[in-house]
């Protein structure tokens, strides 16, 4: 028996952690009735990348993955996921199937190398036939809090008219996750994702944005960017 202790350290450790928040069932029920089967367009570029220890999934996200901390070895440290296999353009149409709630039966179900303590939003992309998830937030409670998440990522109005309307330079940049000098808000939002915060000087004609843990920054004038931290994002 002692001998298997040390094997046992790591799962034993993933399993310390718990949901944030229980949703209620009427809840669940309001999200399954207003979500589910419904389809949306990818409001920004998106990454593609398997979801860690899951291959059998893909995880779809708006944020550089190095930044991503929804993964933890037993010390705490953010495991990011494998590197991404493509990137999908603004436009591009999806299906939610279903909200995925981390009931204690559902973790259980879960690969153990996934942030399998989240709710997960199951997509489906073109005539792909394996799961895409997008990771929502452990804090979501309701289905206000589960269509906020969703509402960064994915929109019932198709951006691609806008997409195809930008300068191919801008186009190009936007598929590689990469800010170019004179976006419009609207460009560098599909690039880099819908920011976290956005601070507005309207008599100086400036504009500030920031991404989650202040890892990005974006600096608008006269709705043109004119610079960005860091220069080579993650």
């Amino acid at each position: 028996m002692r001998r298997l202790l040390p094997s046992l350290a790591l799962p034993l450790a993933l399993l310390a952690c718990t949901p944030r928040v229980v949703i209620p069932d009427s809840e669940r029920d309001r999200v399954a009735s207003e979500l589910e089967g419904r389809k949306r367009f990818l409001r920004v570029a998106a990454y593609v990348a398997p979801l860690w220890g899951d291959r059998s999934k893909r995880l779809l996200c708006d944020q550089p993955l190095a930044e991503l901390d929804l993964v933890e070895t037993p010390e705490g440290t953010p495991i990011a996921p494998p590197a991404a296999e493509r990137v999908l353009p603004p436009g591009t149409p999806v299906r939610i199937d279903r909200i995925e709630f981390p009931t204690a039966w559902t973790i259980a179900g879960r690969v153990v190398m996934s942030p399998r303590y989240h709710p997960w939003a199951m997509v489906q992309v073109g005539g792909d036939e394996r799961s895409y998830v997008v990771v929502l937030s452990q804090t979501v409670a309701s289905l206000e809090d589960v269509r906020n998440d969703l509402d960064r990522l994915l929109s019932t109005d198709d951006p691609s008219g806008a997409f195809a309307a930008l300068p191919q330079e801008q186009r190009d940049a936007i598929l590689d996750k990469k800010p170019s000098e004179g976006m419009s808000p609207r460009a560098l939002e599909m690039a880099w994702g819908v920011p976290e915060k956005r601070r507005i000087d309207r008599p100086a004609g400036s504009e500030e944005w920031s991404w989650p843990g202040g890892k990005r920054r974006a600096f608008f004038q006269e709705d043109k960017l004119v610079r960005w931290e860091p220069k080579t994002p993650p």
